[in-house]
């Protein structure tokens, strides 16, 4: 029996995360060992503890005073999970909700083939069920982009194969924890902060020779940007730093790990992407996302993560 870790991270999402927490709890437990939740506050105004603790006293409540990002956010949470000994941890959504048996497919899956390092479920949207948000991932060397197979299609079935993967989404991620010992205690990487920083994660298990896995089989069902599109007023819903983070973090995959033949064409589309953002916002007078696009150009050129 395998002891799981399971991670939240909540930023001013107490409902949220109420709302996951209570999925959780009606898991079956059937083949599964201990399961242990445990919520990181990644610097809320009010301790998401205060609002939560007298009604799950089974959950455990870790706080940072800062918003460290959903990398650093999970950082703290995979670090407890290893000093206690739990074998693997999941890093799951805070604004998701499973199915009662998702965990028992991704567990099978890990414990029957030691070279996967990490799984991942079939994940719906929550406002309407069957229609899919992620069965899976894709990566273009040639340009250097992401992008998800199945996104806001009806699940007919076409995605039924349980198969590798070049990267996973940090969404739901189950992860065998040897992974860390193997490559040095090395976790997510916090110069991400948010975005990508679960490619960059999936690029370097997948460097170390081990191999990533899509579980069909697991289901869990996701509300989709909830931390980023709480913003009011002329800018739009999606905060202006999340407009930053996903820009500069989306060169700096690009830079890294597109083909080295094709990266000036590459480097050339991100170029273009850039520049179709600053029309857009040009055009809606959001002058803060405006010149976060400027910034994210300017530094995901010229820096490079480590």
């Amino acid at each position: 029996m395998k002891s799981i870790a399971v991670v939240l991270v909540d930023w001013n999402g107490a409902e949220i995360t109420r709302q996951c927490i209570s999925s959780l709890n009606k898991i079956n437990p059937l083949g599964l060992g201990k399961v242990k939740i445990i919520v990181v506050d990644n610097g809320s105004d009010q301790p998401v503890k205060q609002a939560l603790e007298d009604e799950y006293k089974h959950v455990i409540f870790l706080r940072s005073e800062i918003n460290l990002g959903f990398a650093g956010g999970n950082n703290i949470g995979i670090r407890y999970a290893l000093e206690h000994g739990f074998d693997y941890t999941l890093l799951l959504n805070n604004d998701t909700t499973v199915d009662v048996n998702f965990l028992q497919p991704l567990v099978e899956v890990l414990k029957e083939n030691k070279q996967v390092a990490a799984v991942q479920p079939r994940i719906y949207f929550a406002h309407d069920k069957n229609l899919l948000w992620n069965a899976g991932n894709k990566f273009d060397k040639i340009f250097g982009t992401t992008s998800t197979r199945g996104y806001k299609q009806y699940d007919h079935g076409q995605f039924d194969e349980t198969i590798t993967m070049p990267w996973l989404t940090g969404c739901c991620m189950l992860i065998n924890n040897e992974v860390f010992k193997t490559m040095g205690l090395i976790f997510l990487n916090e110069r991400y902060k948010t975005y990508f920083e679960d490619v960059e994660f999936s690029f370097r298990l997948r460097k170390a020779g081990f191999e990533l896995m899509y579980v069909p089989s697991s289901k869990i069902w996701h509300i989709a940007g909830y931390s980023a599109e709480r913003n009011e007023g002329k800018e739009g819903k999606m905060f202006p730093e999340i407009v930053y983070l996903h820009t500069r973090n989306k060169i700096w995959i690009a830079r890294a790990h597109a083909n080295a033949i094709t990266k000036p064409l590459a480097m050339f589309w991100q170029y273009m992407y850039c520049m179709m953002l600053l029309v857009y916002f040009a055009f809606k007078g959001r002058w803060k996302k405006y010149n976060k696009v400027i910034q994210a150009m300017q530094d995901g050129w010229r820096t490079q993560p480590c």
